[in-house]
Parts: C-alpha cells; sequence; structure tokens
C-alpha cells in the first residue's frame, strides 16, 4: 500500500516541523526531513499544523442527540433527574426520525471533530425497547473506519425502577454492545447493592466493561466508590470498569479526595469527567498523580433536557481549564493529555504519541502552541483514521 506523507508537521506543537510517514493504517516514521520520496507516495502538506493524537470522547449520548433536527424549544425549569426522565421520554414519544439517522448526524460531527474514539451510551428501557440499540449498531458498522464506537447498553430511567429493564440488558448484550451500564444505584433505584449485583452479573457472564453513571455525592458517593472498587477487585475486572458524571470527586476534602482517588486507582477504574454548569470540575491533577485513569466525554448531544452539547472534546478541554482556572501552560497541555493520549490509556488502548508502529489516528490543527488551541479551539485542519483522511476543515470527506 501507497504512503501518505503529512509534511510540514508540527508534532505535538514542536516548533520544527516534520514528516509523519503513514502506512497500512500505522505511522511508519516520524522525521525532521522528508524521507526519500517512494513511487506513488501522496504528499500532504499541512503548512505548520500542529499534529497530536485523535481525541478520545469516553461519554456521549448519540441515541438522544436531535443533532441536525430542527430548534426545539425547552421550557422545563428544575434540574433534577426526575424532570431529566420527564424530558427523556417526550423526547422518545416526539421524535419521529430514526434513531441512527440522529446519531449517525451527531456522530459525524464528533469526528469531523477529531474523535478517533468514541463511547456511547445508549438508552435501555420498557417504554423503547431496544430500538436505540438496534439502531446504533447499524451506526457503528456503517462508521467502521471513521471511528471506534463503543456501546453501552444504559438503563436512563433506572434498572430496578423499571421492571423488566434487566432483561432488556441482556438481551442487548446478545446483541453484540460492548458494555452495560448502571445509573445512581442509591440514587434512583435505592437499593444499590442490588443493582451492582445485576450490573456486575451481567458483565461477568458475557464478559464486557461496565460503566456507571453515578451522580451521588458526599457520603452517598464516597460508599458507593468503595463498595464498586470492591466488586471490580473481586472479579479481576481492573482496567474493564468506569465511572462517568462522579459528582462525590467535584468538592471532597483534600484527605477525603485522597482516599477516593486511591481506591480508584489500586482498584484499576477509570473515570470519565464530566464538565457541568452548575457543579465544579474534581481536582484532576490531584487524582492523575494519585494514578487514576481519566479521559474526557462530551455527555450531553442537544437533547429535550439540554441544548448544551457539540460533541467537540477540545471544546470540553477547554471548558475544563476554564472550571478548573488552568493559567500556566503546563496545565493546559494536561487538560489537553486528557482529550488525547490520557484518554487512550484510559481504556486500554494502544498509545499514540505519534512515532513508529503507532496506529496513525491523529488530528491536525493551526495554532501557535498548545495552551493556544484548548483557550481557542481552532476548526481541525484535517483528521485521519486507521491512515486514511476522513475529515478535512471541520467536515468529513469521502474516502482519501
Amino acid at each position: 500500500m501507497s504512503r501518505i506523507l503529512l509534511t510540514n508537521a508540527r508534532v505535538n506543537g514542536a516548533e520544527q516541523a516534520g514528516t509523519i510517514a503513514v502506512r497500512d493504517g500505522v505511522v511508519e516514521s516520524v522525521t525532521d526531513l522528508p524521507p526519500a520520496p517512494q513511487p506513488g507516495d501522496r504528499v500532504v502538506d499541512l503548512g505548520g499544523q500542529i499534529v497530536l493524537p485523535g481525541f478520545v470522547d469516553g461519554h456521549c449520548h448519540a441515541d438522544k442527540s436531535l443533532w441536525g433536527e430542527p430548534w426545539v424549544r425547552r421550557t422545563s425549569e428544575v434540574v433534577s433527574m426526575e424532570q431529566m426522565f420527564e424530558d427523556t421520554v417526550a423526547q422518545w414519544a416526539a421524535t419521529t426520525t430514526p434513531v441512527a439517522t440522529r446519531a449517525r448526524a451527531f456522530l459525524d460531527e464528533c469526528v469531523a471533530f477529531g474523535s478517533t474514539t468514541i463511547r456511547t451510551f445508549v438508552d435501555v428501557a420498557p417504554e423503547i425497547g431496544l430500538s436505540g440499540i438496534e439502531g446504533l449498531l447499524e451506526v457503528r458498522e456503517d462508521m467502521r473506519g471513521l471511528t471506534d464506537l463503543s456501546i453501552v447498553a444504559f438503563p436512563q430511567l433506572g434498572l430496578l425502577r423499571r421492571p423488566g429493564t434487566d432483561a432488556l440488558l441482556e438481551e442487548a448484550l446478545k446483541l453484540g454492545v460492548d458494555a452495560v451500564g448502571g445509573l445512581d444505584p442509591a440514587g434512583i433505584d435505592g437499593d444499590a447493592l442490588a443493582q451492582l449485583d445485576i450490573v456486575f452479573g451481567l458483565a461477568e457472564r458475557y464478559g464486557v466493561a461496565v460503566d456507571f453513571h453515578m451522580h451521588e455525592d458526599g457520603e452517598l458517593g464516597w460508599w458507593l466508590i468503595r463498595r464498586i472498587a470492591e466488586r471490580t477487585r473481586a472479579l479481576g475486572m481492573a482496567g474493564k470498569v468506569s465511572l462517568c458524571d462522579v459528582f462525590s470527586l467535584a468538592d471532597p476534602t483534600p484527605e477525603r479526595l485522597h482516599e477516593m482517588g486511591t481506591t480508584l486507582a489500586d482498584a484499576g477504574i477509570a473515570v470519565a469527567v464530566g464538565v457541568h454548569g452548575l457543579l465544579p470540575v474534581p481536582d484532576v491533577r490531584t487524582l492523575h498523580r494519585l494514578g487514576v485513569s481519566m479521559c474526557l466525554g462530551s455527555d450531553s448531544s442537544r437533547s429535550l433536557w439540554s441544548p448544551w452539547g457539540d460533541g467537540d472534546i477540545l471544546s470540553r478541554a477547554m471548558f475544563m481549564a476554564y472550571k478548573c482556572y488552568f493559567r500556566r501552560d503546563e496545565d493546559l497541555e494536561f487538560a489537553l493529555d486528557m482529550a488525547t493520549t490520557l484518554g487512550r490509556e484510559a481504556f486500554g488502548l494502544p498509545s499514540v504519541e505519534p512515532r513508529a508502529g503507532d496506529p496513525a489516528d491523529l488530528v491536525a490543527l493551526p495554532g501557535e502552541a498548545l495552551g493556544e488551541i484548548v483557550v481557542c479551539p481552532p476548526r481541525r485542519g484535517l483528521v485521519m483514521k486507521a491512515g486514511r483522511i476522513v475529515a478535512r476543515n471541520g467536515a468529513l470527506v469521502n474516502s482519501e
């Protein structure tokens, strides 16, 4: 197979531009000078753009997305889980566009923004059955070669409080989803241990990962972290359990943060950090020093519940850095790492530096320095997945 030579590329913001040679889906070489041309080489001049590993989106809800639909006027005022449940059910009832169509429109945006790995949660409930799962399985197949799409069967309305949801989660696993999810085991279902029994039981039976949304805060949230860590260790599932929206990590004492961070790190549990308007962001620098695996997630994707969310993980890094009041370049660069290399580590993916032998999952974008592109995210100049250019200047392209 012929090579693609990405010339005038500033790898990870290096001052000196070089050339990245890509062949058969992997990086063949990274050099300061162009390699000797070979017949059939295709040269793509990046004009000094910064080249980074492709972004990792560890938490989105593509099935809920109304991307591409007419704007919906939102009127609910109460910010609560019960209100979100009401809005979710109302959206299911009112939306006629197939979930595969809406999800694909949103995920195409994610890819154009540079996400080469995406985890999406897909609602499962007696009210809708497996229609969302079936739609996203179709999308996952259609998007092979554009992004690695991982699907989590997710009990968005609760598990125990909606009888029959456990059977639907199992049916979703039989259809081939990648992970099983849980939601607020104590706060929503009111019986945390029973929900953990079901979710971990399904994961063990089908050999899949587990991913909990965990909005419980304070002492209850810390208790849940300990219980989930115990299950993870007992089942030997280090590296296969992750948590989203862990509100209890957002504002604990330094001593408690150290305890919880150590507990997560020792159990091998990853955290997808959410950036929510009403809540503080966890002390990600301390959690990283404690050894906690972390990534970022785009979370909301313009649903009836929330107008926010465009699938841009770099913008999430910007919001996180802003809420943490990161000023130093090293802190801004850490926010970028969470979107790239740390995100890959959190999901056990091969590293992308990029260097020879790495998967050619890359994103190129204009900018003078790494800190600058976090503070003011530019349009992505080029996105490459497995050695194929899949997007240019913020839009998908035909096979290149």
